[in-house]
């Protein structure tokens, strides 16, 4: 049994208006997504900014409250959990922002932080608290004396390491890393990728990670989920994904990659045209207006999403099953 079941998942922001403060309309954020990651593994969620990524990390843990559809986490559904019953479960799920600033506390030093979470879920005695913050923050590589500083106080990446220490605080078993690296320098990013690839093993964790970079999953993931304006237009394992690819939007993202070699640098591809609004997706393919395979049932009849092969999905008309 998968650790994490998601089914039909779906989000919609109300907008209101007018003098009665009615609903007018929607932002459907996240629409009808499904997906399952097994114990031990860590699935990738790639796509554009806006594709409704963060907001399904969110309402899978609970931070959002949905708007339709199941959560299944260790065979408990979540989406209709009381506050109280949903409390045993928080422990066991944690979020790891992408800002690494706005998610701290700027009055707060990294010990109280710290502390505040370890005594609100009893993860040890108050004598021992201490001790363990200590280990906490040598396993995310700080210096023990950190827990002394203010997060105006720490570099960019030190404040992600503190993120990171929070969530391993209460010893989850399942982490969403929502693009925690985005925010922070290159050489800087490198190093948070490789604590993280480091605390899944010593810690046998599942993660999702929610990212735009297709190398940075390629290389972090088992398998990985395709976003586009809502929905999940692929799903494929991460071994050797430039091969494997099928879906049109995969494979643009795929081509607007930065390059490993200068020498080999060919034509600029820039994938034209913008995005839909989720306030009104289009009745068809939600790609289908930047499509280069489009046709005309492409405009009126949305795909679902077809089993390729055991390991892959695709929602596209252009690509036939078994292929």
């Amino acid at each position: 049994m998968p650790l994490l079941e998601v089914n039909n998942l779906t989000k919609h922001f109300p907008i209101r208006g007018g003098i009665l403060n009615r609903v007018v309309a929607n932002v459907q954020a996240v629409n009808g997504v499904s997906l399952q990651i097994e114990k031990g593994e860590t699935l990738g969620v790639i796509g554009e900014s806006g594709c409704g990524k963060s907001t399904l990390g969110k309402t899978i843990i609970r931070l959002l409250d949905a708007t339709a559809g199941t959560v299944r986490f260790d065979g408990v559904e979540t989406t209709q959990l009381s506050h109280a019953e949903l409390m045993p479960m928080r422990r066991r799920m944690q979020f790891i922002f992408q800002d690494p600033y706005s998610s701290l506390n700027p009055r707060m030093t990294a010990e109280q932080m710290l502390r505040e979470v370890i005594r609100f879920h009893d993860v040890v005695s108050a004598e021992a608290t201490a001790d363990y913050i200590g280990e906490l923050l040598e396993t995310v590589q700080l210096r023990k004396d950190a827990r002394h500083r203010y997060p105006h106080e720490f570099s960019g990446g030190q404040r992600q390491r503190l993120n990171i220490a929070r969530a391993l605080a209460v010893k989850p078993d399942f982490i969403i890393a929502d693009e925690p690296v985005s925010a922070l320098d290159v050489s800087v990013q490198a190093q948070i990728l490789n604590l993280l690839m480091d605390l899944r093993e010593k810690f046998d964790l599942t993660l999702m990670f929610v990212s735009h970079d297709l190398k940075v999953v390629e290389h972090f993931c088992d398998r990985m989920v395709v976003m586009y304006l809502g929905t999940v237009v692929e799903r494929l394992s991460c071994d050797d994904i430039y091969a494997q690819a099928k879906h049109p939007y995969t494979r643009a993202l795929l081509k607007s990659n930065p390059i490993n070699d200068p020498d080999e640098r060919g034509e600029l591809f820039i994938l034209e045209g913008e995005v839909p609004s989720p306030r009104n997706p289009p009745a068809g393919c939600p790609f289908a207006s930047r499509c280069d395979q489009v046709e005309e049932r492409c405009l009126s009849e949305r795909p679902p999403l077809v089993q390729l092969n055991d390991s892959q999905q695709v929602a596209c008309w252009a690509v036939p099953a078994g292929s």
